[in-house]
């Protein structure tokens, strides 16, 4: 009986935070887009070609705001005019742009 209650409980642990997780989105939260900015940098770095970049942000994320911001760090990063990056700088160039555009929108009236 208490296998069974564990699990259960287990199983509701493990998937709560799944569920969860589908109805947020990352367009505008600029941890979030610094973060998919590092992976995209890896990629670029693991030799990942630009269009299977766009092929897998295209498989997870299905908002089309989330799709946008993806698309484009995946743009800034494969551009022949942007420099190589490593993750961690990637991120860091990402997350300072996103802050940047946020407080010139707050400050906007």
């Amino acid at each position: 009986m208490n296998r069974v209650v564990l699990s259960a409980l287990l199983a509701v642990c493990v998937a709560q935070p799944a569920v969860h997780a589908d109805a947020q989105t990352v367009s505008n939260q600029c941890f979030a887009l610094g973060d998919i900015a590092g992976q995209v940098a890896s990629w670029r770095t693991h030799k990942k070609t630009k269009a299977q970049a766009l092929a897998q942000a295209a498989k997870y994320y299905g908002n089309e705001a989330d799709r946008a911001a993806v698309d484009g760090i995946i743009e800034k990063i494969y551009s022949p005019d942007t420099p190589h990056m490593t993750p961690d700088q990637a991120s860091m160039a990402i997350t300072s742009d996103c802050v940047k555009q946020h407080g010139a929108k707050a400050a906007t009236p």
